[in-house]
């Protein structure tokens, strides 16, 4: 499950996120697609100068339609343009972008050493997610060393409202974010016990930032039960979720409990860490 902006894991989601988020109609869909291919073209020269025709021809455009794209680029600062020879080439933001995402990665290698511990604690599958516009992102994931385990992998997504991960970003994300996450996605029913009422949802979310933790009992998949907590930057907006999830038939509200302490515990250490800027101990029994 990027953090709530692009950037850096410390900052919440920005306004031109926020507007992203908005439903999309088909047709700027369709242009954001073909932006894509362009960059893409681009991206395949290293960087070079490249001309329009071989912009066209690499995307799979028409002449005049990656044209009128590419002169949007330009005016926006993502692609530069030659005056002389009137080739393209894509422009420096892709290098503050380019950072953001390695400031996202270093997020990913500076909990990797909490992720170890707390699998070798609890036993359990661990889960590290980032919160996206639309869902949550796995980004690493530890299986637990029971024979009866719960899998999960790095790249899988998933909803906000139905998982610990997802109600944990939810619950310490900005207010305005909780509200258009909440407004663009219907609460889907993936089990027969999922939450799909929102003043249900906004009160599991109120219980989580008073004990520090959330859980989901079988509401993501029959049979397992998960619990998450949020990693907060300086602000006290979640970056990044935690979570932990096992078979119910060893998940009871006894060992929930414990592992929910022990997830608070856990994320305080981190974020500590975090605004030192120092990993060290991250590794500790």
């Amino acid at each position: 499950m990027p953090a709530w902006s692009i950037e850096s894991p410390g900052e919440s989601l920005s306004n031109r996120t926020l507007a992203a988020m908005s439903v999309l109609p088909t047709a700027r869909i369709q242009s954001i697609a073909r932006a894509k291919a362009i960059l893409e073209v681009l991206a395949a020269h290293d960087g070079g100068w490249v001309a329009l025709r071989d912009i066209a021809a690499g995307a799979g455009l028409l002449k005049t339609t990656a044209f009128n794209l590419v002169m949007a680029l330009v005016e926006v600062g993502l692609l530069e343009h030659h005056p002389t020879s009137g080739c393209y080439r894509l422009g420096v933001e892709f290098i503050a972008y380019g950072r953001a995402v390695e400031r996202r990665t270093d997020l990913i290698a500076l909990m990797r050493p909490y992720l170890v511990r707390l699998c070798a604690t609890s036993r359990e599958t661990v889960n590290l997610a980032l919160p996206c516009p639309a869902d949550v992102l796995i980004v690493d994931s530890m299986e637990g060393s029971q024979s009866l385990r719960i899998t999960s992998y790095a790249g899988t997504r998933a909803s906000y409202h139905s998982t610990a991960c997802g109600r944990a970003l939810l619950a310490y994300g900005p207010e305005a974010v909780r509200k258009q996450v909440l407004a663009l996605q219907p609460l889907v029913p993936l089990t027969p016990r999922t939450t799909t009422d929102r003043a249900t949802l906004d009160a599991i979310l109120a219980q989580c930032r008073q004990r520090g933790f959330v859980e989901e009992i079988e509401e993501n998949e029959e049979g397992a039960a998960c619990v998450g907590a949020a990693l907060l930057d300086g602000k006290g907006e979640a970056i990044a979720a935690v979570s932990i999830a096992g078979p119910l038939t060893r998940m009871g509200s006894e060992t929930r409990e414990r592992i929910g302490r022990l997830l608070v515990e856990t994320m305080a250490e981190a974020r500590r860490s975090l605004m030192s800027g120092s990993h060290e101990g991250a590794a500790g029994p």
